[in-house]
């Protein structure tokens, strides 16, 4: 056949063309997973509702904040999912500061995921940003958002020790099978 498409060997047309689409395929199950955070993120908050906000507040939700350790699109996930359960609350200092703690969080916790590659240390660690974050900025949301009367030092214990069990305790549970998940999907590096 004379048509030029044709006389292209295979490293100038095929070959790209299958690479763009695997890594189309990869990124659209990256986003798909990405999206599933966020969604179940939001149904653990909207179910826990009495426990997820207040000045005792545990969120399950938030054991996905580990997942930045392999998985860096959960940041994203993990941020709409608070976002959205934040909205629902109708507090704008929540939808800004709680939100903007829980992204910070998840980008400390995928550097640390990037340059630790002890497991129990990167958990240990990986788990440090979302705990004190959480700890350090929730109070004050407390305070002006919610109008809690409660000393910030209480409201800083009772705020990072329910962080501190969602993220070691559950989060512990979850990322074990997740990263072999990923690991399936290959969303991940072995």
């Amino acid at each position: 056949m004379n048509h030029p498409v044709f006389k292209q060997n295979s490293d100038t047309f095929f070959v790209p063309w299958f690479k763009r689409r695997l890594l189309m395929n990869l990124k659209i199950k990256r986003l798909t997973f990405s999206a599933m955070i966020a969604a179940l993120y939001f149904v653990f908050c909207f179910v826990e509702q009495s426990f997820a906000s207040g000045a005792i507040q545990c969120r399950l939700s938030e054991a996905f904040c580990l997942l930045p350790l392999f998985f860096p699109e959960a940041i994203i996930g993990v941020t709409i999912g608070c976002l959205i359960f934040n909205v629902t609350n109708g507090i704008v200092y929540d939808m800004i500061f709680g939100t903007l703690a829980t992204l910070i969080a998840g980008i400390i916790t995928y550097f640390i995921g990037k340059f630790i590659k002890n497991k129990p240390l990167r958990i240990i660690l990986g788990g440090l940003s979302p705990v004190l974050l959480n700890a350090l900025v929730i109070p004050f949301v407390l305070i002006y958002g919610y109008e809690l009367t409660d000393a910030y030092f209480y409201l800083f214990l009772t705020v990072g020790a329910g962080e501190a069990l969602a993220v070691y305790i559950a989060g512990t549970i979850i990322y074990f099978p997740l990263e072999a998940l990923f690991k399936k999907f290959k969303l991940i590096n072995e």
